[in-house]
């Protein structure tokens, strides 16, 4: 089904498409899923498996670095990025799919990296008055903007830059 979205889009894809692509019928997806609707939502709660730096005793950028790697690692894959961008489009038309976007990809991904940012804060990693959830945006945002937006390539100099940005912010303070 995923491989379906991909191709054609929210708006293009059928149940019909679907089952022959999937070998199967229309009768047999509407015994599982009353619509297409349904059906991506339960699609899109396999799309995303959020990425929690292991607490092994590295430093707050190797965390902040391997955080950003799984955005851009996530984000590459080419069913995401092929999805990801429709999926967003769709949500403003459908709030049932905007509600199935926020609670199996970006809660659980944002929460994941809370996680680590409380970490960073309750160690003294990070200055107490930096909005987390700022910083989160700050994170992500450079790489779906560059690959999903702008549709060019983010490599490993990239994602350093943007680890030595951010990490700058959270551990300095202008006076």
């Amino acid at each position: 089904m995923l491989n379906e979205l991909a191709e054609v889009g929210y708006q293009k894809l059928t149940m019909d498409g679907v089952a022959k692509r999937a070998g199967s019928s229309k009768p047999t997806l509407y015994r599982r899923w009353s619509s297409k609707e349904e059906m991506v939502i339960a699609a899109v709660a396999t799309v995303s498996q959020p990425v929690i730096p292991e607490d092994d005793g590295r430093d707050l950028w190797d965390r902040l670095l391997e955080l950003t790697r799984a955005v851009h690692v996530w984000l590459s894959d080419p069913l995401v990025h092929r999805i990801m961008p429709d999926l967003l489009a769709e949500g403003l038309r459908s709030d049932a799919l905007d509600r199935a976007h926020t609670h199996y990809i970006t809660e659980p991904r944002r929460e994941a990296s809370k996680a680590t940012m409380a970490t960073a804060r309750e160690r003294g990693e990070i200055r107490q008055d930096i909005n987390i959830e700022f910083v989160l945006d700050v994170l992500a945002a450079p790489i779906y903007w560059r690959l999903c937006v702008l549709r060019k390539e983010v490599d490993d100099d990239y994602l350093q830059t943007l680890t030595d940005f951010v990490h700058r912010e959270l551990t300095t303070r202008d006076v």
